[in-house]
């Protein structure tokens, strides 16, 4: 498990056309993700969850500095290994808690089956409050990344293509569910995120390219597509 630290959290809108310029910068002084696939990218499919108000929804909406919530990932559709995680934001900081779980795990979280959940404690006993409650599975989010990594100050730098949903759908295990993408087109969206500071080297590629800073949530943007 994976506990809570503060990171700074820098997000933008890129076009695809910057992003794979980016790649090729980025591949030359950090360090590929060792999970992706041959082509350096991974599948990323979540699963939000939000209450009957929607609040995680219109706490982002409202510009809300302190703001947690909750969903179910895993990655190129592989539900050996899935994660439920809680994703805590507070100003330019964001930071989460993760906690693996397994598949039947993970089916009675999104069931919101009464289950004894605290022998695991933390995290999994927090939502599995939550969900006896209101929260239930709201919208599903798909992309693809690119992910690179750097050891001073823990910089991760992402680049997610095509962010997509299926609107009204829940069933996060179904393979084949038709997919709507929620940005423009050729839009994709890049994260920065790093310990105290941004070391100059990083810094200054990210200097040389277009981009528009903006507090993007593919949250938002997929459950927007419902409204």
């Amino acid at each position: 498990m994976s506990r809570y630290v503060a990171r700074h959290e820098e997000k933008f809108l890129i076009s695809t056309a910057t992003a794979e310029m980016l790649k090729a910068r980025f591949r030359a002084v950090l360090r590929p993700d060792p999970h992706a696939l041959a082509d350096g990218s991974y599948l990323i499919r979540s699963i939000y969850f939000d209450d009957i108000h929607f609040t995680a929804y219109n706490e982002k909406l409202a510009g809300v500095k302190e703001r947690t919530k909750y969903r179910l990932r895993y990655y190129n559709f592989d539900d050996r290994v899935l994660f439920l995680e809680k994703k805590i934001k507070d100003g330019r900081y964001s930071g989460k808690d993760s906690v693996p779980v397994n598949r039947a795990e993970a089916d009675n979280l999104l069931a919101g089956e009464d289950m004894d959940w605290t022998a695991g404690g933390g995290l999994l006993e927090e939502f599995a409050l939550l969900r006896r409650g209101t929260h239930r599975g709201v919208v599903i989010v798909d992309y693809d990344r690119f992910a690179f990594t750097y050891p001073a100050e823990n910089v991760r730098v992402t680049l997610d293509m095509d962010v997509r949903t299926c609107p009204y759908c829940t069933d996060v295990f179904n393979r084949a569910l038709p997919m709507l993408p929620v940005l423009e087109e050729g839009e994709c969206v890049l994260e920065v995120k790093y310990d105290a500071f941004l070391p100059s080297h990083i810094g200054y590629i990210l200097e040389g390219f277009p981009k528009n800073h903006c507090a993007v949530s593919k949250y938002v943007q997929c459950l927007s597509v419902l409204e």
